[in-house]
């Protein structure tokens, strides 16, 4: 199975519902705890290099990555950190088609003026207009 173009998200469900099925298919069958703890070990490890080998070359990065991380991470910490690259790459490089909510609101929030102590958008003219009355009230106090 690879990723083959697809989204991250997509590739990485398909293959949890694989590991799911085989799983309930071909349940572990060790009796000692330290067998069935050796070979989970080795299952898990397994699967993370299967999602590795099926990620698209343009994560070759985030790939090796992975495999130089000390202690070895789980299928899931393997995949959080790709996503996380991937996301990161899709919003340097622009790509709205592979940025998801969080990189896009980043990326395509409009900015906006701070609030005034009012509470008030600040703008020009009303900056002008205060200027204006703090001026006419200053010069109608020197009046007197």
């Amino acid at each position: 199975m690879r990723q083959a173009g697809g989204s991250i998200e997509t590739y990485y469900n398909t293959l949890q519902s694989l590991w799911r099925e085989i799983d309930f298919r071909r349940p572990n069958m060790m009796e000692y705890e330290s067998d069935i703890k050796r070979y989970n070990d080795i299952l898990h490890e397994d699967r993370v290099y299967i999602f590795l080998d099926g990620l698209d070359d343009r994560l070759d990065k985030a790939r090796s990555d992975v495999l130089h991380m000390t202690p070895f991470p789980t299928v899931d910490q393997a995949y959080a950190y790709v996503r996380r690259e991937d996301v990161r790459q899709a919003v340097m490089m622009g790509s709205s088609d592979r940025a998801t909510g969080a990189g896009l609101a980043a990326k395509s929030a409009p900015r906006s003026s701070p609030p005034t102590r009012a509470g008030q958008p600040h703008n020009s003219s009303t900056a002008a207009h205060l200027q204006i009355q703090s001026y006419a009230t200053a010069a109608g106090n020197s009046e007197q």
